[in-house]
């Protein structure tokens, strides 16, 4: 296993005990997401990732441990401090207002941006990463297919031009190729905008390529940190499941 990134973290989280009520489902996980790092984390179901995340962002009370931002604590932080601070996340299922337009959508992701001067020039920067939110820009967002759809709730999360992206599973029920069209577009927010990015998935073929760095859970606790390209040998990922 290789130690945390030797650059300043953008986030990172020391000994984290997280879950549900009396029910502990992440044990001591310590682990560091680097400024313009792209970080990976696998884990079979029920591992604890989408736990971790959830926690991290403030979505759930943290059990125990640290989380830090830019080396200030936020442990504990509500989900609304946490956006308007630089942090953005994209849950399972999309997490757009289905009801609403393709437009609406992304003017409420930036409901927290104080000056509204710089918002034209997100939009055309999201419009020229996604062209088909343009091209639908009045369509009603839950008719979209559900790769556009994924491709308008990270849009949404971008209008908040945020330093940290968490992607929870973004090509959960995607068909093949709108996942590579996904994870082309994380690699390209990272590269193009700085943007330090964690990303939880099950997708281990496509998602690997794009990271930087891989952490991998089992059964809450964490077994490898470090580098993708072992992973890219089946037996050794195998090894860790």
């Amino acid at each position: 296993m290789s130690e945390a990134p030797s650059s300043s973290p953008a986030l990172a989280v020391n000994g984290l005990d997280a879950g549900y009520g009396r029910k502990q489902v992440v044990h001591g996980v310590d682990l560091a997401l680097g400024e313009r790092e792209v970080l990976l984390m696998l884990g079979h179901n029920g591992a604890g990732k989408t736990t971790l995340v959830r926690t991290v962002f403030g979505l759930l009370p943290p059990m125990g441990g640290t989380v830090l931002y830019r080396g200030q604590p936020i442990t504990g932080r509500s989900p609304a401090e946490n956006v308007r601070d630089g942090i953005a996340f994209v849950p399972q299922g999309h997490g757009i207002f289905r009801s609403l337009t393709v437009r609406a959508n992304l003017d409420l992701g930036a409901f927290s941006v104080t000056d509204k001067s710089v918002l034209p020039e997100r939009l055309e920067t999201i419009y020229r990463l996604f062209p088909i939110l343009k091209e639908r820009a009045g369509q009603i967002g839950g008719t979209m297919s559900g790769g556009q759809q994924q491709m308008l709730a990270i849009g949404m999360a971008l209008m908040l031009a945020p330093k940290v992206l968490i992607l929870d599973e973004p090509s959960i029920g995607l068909a093949p190729n709108l996942v590579d069209r996904v994870m082309s577009s994380i690699r390209t927010i990272n590269q193009e905008f700085g943007t330090a990015i964690l990303i939880v998935e099950q997708n281990v073929k496509l998602s690997l390529p794009i990271a930087d760095r891989v952490v991998v859970l089992k059964t809450g606790a964490k077994v490898y940190d470090g580098s993708p390209a072992p992973l890219a040998d089946r037996v050794e990922l195998m090894k860790l499941f």
